[in-house]
C-alpha cells in the first residue's frame, strides 16, 4: 500500500512505499540498519528502484575521504575540511512531471547519511534562484565543524526545478514550480528525506533543524511561517524575505548614486572618498562599545551625521564630499519612497563594509552596482512608479516571507535565531530586523518572544559571509541545539574572521552589545560583556 501524508495544503503521495515484498521487508530494514556505513551506502543503491515507487535515487556515493570534496565550490575552510567524517551521500527526484511549454519539472534533493548518526537532521537552505542540488553538508552557521561532520543527517533542494545557474527564471511561468519554490519543495523533502532517514537508521530524528541564509533564509523563515511544527530550531540568515523590494531598493540605491557621478554611469565617490566615509562613521560610532576597533558593533544606536563629510567642514579637500554627493548618499542609504512619500523598502544601515570592492564580498553599496534580477533596468532612468509596479507584480512576490504570527512555532516549542551582515547590500539588515520586531510584536511581545527567538547583529559582514573587516565565521548551530535539547538561551555566539586573524568577538542577541571591560586582551572575546548600550 502506499503512504499518504498531508502536507499543509498538499498532499504527497507514494513518497516512500512498501517493499514489493512485504515478507522480505522486515529483515531487509533490520540488515540494513546494522551494516557499515559503506555497505549500507552499497544497499541504498542496490534497494532504491526496487523499493520506492514516486520517489527515484539518481545517484548513491559513500565519501570515505575528505578529498572527494570540492572545498572551494562548497565553501568549506581548512579547519571545516579537516574535521571530515565519512557519509554516504544520495540524490534523488520525485514529484516529475511536464510543465509549462512542454518543460520536464521534479523536485530534486539530496540526502547525505553519516556513518556515525547523532540522532539528529538539519536542512540546509538553498541560495539564489536554486535549480542546483547543492552538496548537503551543514556548514553555514557551524563554526569549524560542519553539522554533517557531527552527525547530522543532513538534506536539501533544488527548490522543485533544474538549472545550470543559480539564476535562471525560466521557472517563472509555471505554477507548480513556484510554489515549490515558495515552499512546497522544502517542506515536502523534508519528509522525504525524514521518511529516508527513518528507514535507514531504524528510528526517527529526536530533532529537526534549518539553516539557510539569503533564500536559505527565506526558506527558513517560510517553515517558521507556514510549517510551524516541523523544525525544533531553525536559522535565519541574511533572507531574501521580499526580494521583489529589496531588488527595487538596490536598484533606486545604486541609481540615485550614479546619477551624480561625471558619467551618471559609475560610483560617484573615488577610493579616497569611499574611505573617508568610512573613517568618519568610524569616529562617530566605533568606540561607542568601548573600543575603537573598526567594528560597529552598536548598529542600532550609530546615527551617522553625514553632513561632517562635506567639503566645508574639512581642512583637506580630497577626501571630502560635496552637497550633491552627500544628498545622494543619504537617499541612496534611506531606501526608496514611493510617489506619496511612503516607504516602500526600509533602507540600509551605514557600517564599514559598503565600500567592499568585490574581492572578499559582493560590491558594497558604495559601488553602486544593482542587485542580480533587476540590472536589465541600470541604463533607463529610475521611474519610482514602474519600479513599484514590477515589484508588486514579480513573480517572487508570492514567496514573501511576511507572516509574524509565530504562536503556533513558539508553542511547539521551537527556537528561532536571526542573524544579518550589517553590511550586506543586497538584503538590508534593517529589512530583517523590522522584519523581528514586528515578529514580536504580533507573537506575544518581546518578553514572550525572548524567550524563543534571537537577532544577531555581524558587523562588517557582506551577503551571508565576507567582508573587508568581518568576524563572518562562528558556531550558531551548537547554541541552537542547547537551547532546544537543555533550555540553555544562548547568551552570545563567539565569531573569528579569515579578514581578522587572531581576533575574537562575541556576537549578542540584540539588544546587547560585547562591551570592551577595559582590561583584557582587546583581541578575544573575553575581554567583553555582553550587555545594553549606556546601560549602568
Amino acid at each position: 500500500m502506499k503512504k499518504i501524508k498531508i502536507i499543509g495544503s498538499l498532499i504527497l503521495v507514494s513518497i516512500i512505499s512498501d517493499f514489493h515484498n512485504p515478507a522480505s521487508a522486515s529483515s531487509i530494514n533490520t540488515d540494513i540498519s546494522e551494516l557499515t556505513g559503506k555497505a549500507r551506502c552499497e544497499a541504498l543503491a542496490t534497494l532504491s528502484s526496487q523499493t520506492f515507487t514516486d520517489l527515484e535515487i539518481h545517484q548513491v556515493d559513500y565519501i570515505d575521504s575528505k578529498e572527494l570534496i570540492d572545498a572551494k565550490t562548497n565553501r568549506l575552510n581548512m579547519e571545516q575540511l579537516a574535521a571530515f567524517e565519512p557519509y554516504c551521500r544520495l540524490t534523488g527526484y520525485f514529484e516529475k512531471r511536464t510543465g509549462v511549454d512542454n518543460l520536464p519539472y521534479a523536485i530534486g534533493f539530496g540526502l547525505s547519511l553519516p556513518d556515525q548518526w547523532n540522532g539528529k537532521f538539519l536542512f540546509q537552505g538553498g541560495g539564489g534562484l536554486n535549480g542546483l542540488i547543492r552538496e548537503p553538508l551543514g556548514s553555514l552557521a557551524a563554526g569549524d565543524v560542519p553539522a554533517l561532520f557531527r552527525g547530522f543527517a543532513v538534506a536539501t533542494s533544488d527548490g522543485g526545478h533544474q538549472s545550470d545557474t543559480v539564476f535562471n527564471p525560466y521557472f517563472f511561468a509555471d505554477q507548480k514550480a513556484l510554489i515549490n519554490f515558495y515552499y512546497g519543495a522544502v517542506e515536502k523533502s523534508t519528509h522525504v528525506a525524514l521518511e529516508l532517514i527513518s528507514k535507514v537508521y531504524q528510528q526517527d530524528p529526536q530533532q529537526n533543524y534549518f539553516v539557510g541564509c539569503s533564500t536559505g533564509g527565506r526558506e527558513a523563515m517560510t517553515m517558521s511561517q507556514r510549517a510551524p511544527e516541523l523544525f525544533d530550531g531553525i536559522i535565519v540568515g541574511a533572507p531574501a524575505r521580499q526580494t521583489n523590494y529589496s531588488e527595487l531598493a538596490n536598484l533606486w540605491s545604486a541609481k540615485r548614486l550614479r546619477k551624480v557621478s561625471e558619467d551618471q554611469n559609475s560610483s560617484p565617490f573615488t577610493p579616497v572618498q569611499q574611505q573617508a566615509i568610512v573613517n568618519e562613521l568610524l569616529a562617530q560610532c566605533d568606540a561607542r562599545d568601548g573600543l575603537a576597533d573598526g567594528l560597529l558593533f552598536d548598529v542600532v544606536g550609530c546615527d551617522f551625521k553625514t553632513e561632517k563629510l562635506l567639503c566645508q567642514n574639512k581642512t583637506s579637500k580630497g577626501d571630502c564630499l560635496n552637497q550633491q554627493q552627500v544628498t545622494a548618499l543619504n537617499e541612496a542609504f534611506a531606501g526608496p519612497r514611493n510617489l506619496g512619500g511612503e516607504q516602500i523598502y526600509p533602507g540600509f544601515y551605514f557600517d564599514t563594509g559598503i565600500l567592499a570592492t568585490g574581492e572578499r564580498s559582493i560590491p558594497g553599496l558604495l559601488q553602486a552596482e544593482s542587485g542580480p534580477l533587476l540590472s536589465i533596468y541600470m541604463d533607463e532612468d529610475f521611474d519610482v512608479a514602474k519600479q513599484t509596479k514590477i515589484a508588486k507584480n514579480f513573480p517572487l512576490a508570492g514567496g514573501n516571507a511576511l507572516l509574524t504570527n509565530l504562536t503556533t512555532f513558539a508553542l511547539n516549542g521551537s527556537k528561532i535565531m536571526f542573524f544579518h551582515g550589517v553590511s550586506d547590500p543586497w538584503f538590508s539588515a534593517k529589512d530583517t530586523f523590522e522584519y523581528y520586531q514586528n515578529m514580536h510584536k504580533d507573537s506575544g511581545g518581546s518578553e514572550k518572544a525572548g524567550n524563543w527567538s534571537q537577532f544577531y547583529f555581524v558587523p562588517g559582514m557582506g551577503h551571508c559571509g565576507g567582508g573587508e573587516q568581518a568576524l563572518d565565521q562562528f558556531d550558531m548551530l551548537t547554541s541552537l541545539d542547547h537551547w532546544v535539547t537543555e533550555q540553555e538561551r544562548p547568551t552570545s555566539v563567539i565569531a573569528t574572521g579569515k579578514s581578522m586573524p587572531g581576533i575574537s568577538r562575541p556576537l549578542c542577541p540584540y539588544p546587547q552589545i560585547p562591551i570592551y571591560d577595559g582590561q583584557g586582551d582587546s583581541q578575544v572575546a573575553s575581554s567583553f560583556v555582553c550587555k545594553i548600550p549606556n546601560e549602568s
